[in-house]
């Protein structure tokens, strides 16, 4: 009898894996004003990282970050059909306009 059965499905692990991962610190990304939405980054020393939609991730240095975030925001805006990322021509803009009130720390919140 064969020994090559692709119908045996291989043992069950015992433990199943970790349902909670992190903490992870990231941050909100804002371009021309605008709070990008899908797209979040963190620095760490003189690099920053952006990931979007949680699953695409790229690192740069530091002073190429506003660039790249730029172009990712311009390409997010296209990709849901406005002609660019500050274009206001659908029921709503495709990034809500950034307004900072006051800042707040954490400790404040608590």
């Amino acid at each position: 009898m064969s020994t090559d059965n692709v119908v045996q499905l291989p043992p069950k692990e015992e433990a199943p894996p970790e349902l909670l991962i992190g903490p992870f610190s990231e941050y909100r990304v804002v371009v021309d004003g605008r709070v990008i939405p899908r797209l979040t980054g963190s620095q760490e020393g003189d690099m920053v990282s952006f990931t979007v939609d949680g699953r695409f991730g790229a690192e740069c240095p530091k002073e190429y970050a506003y660039g790249i975030a730029w172009l990712i925001s311009q390409a997010l805006a296209i990709g849901e059909g406005y002609p660019h990322l500050g274009a206001p021509n659908k029921d709503r803009p495709f990034a809500p306009i950034a307004h900072a009130i006051t800042t707040v720390s954490t400790e404040e919140v608590r």
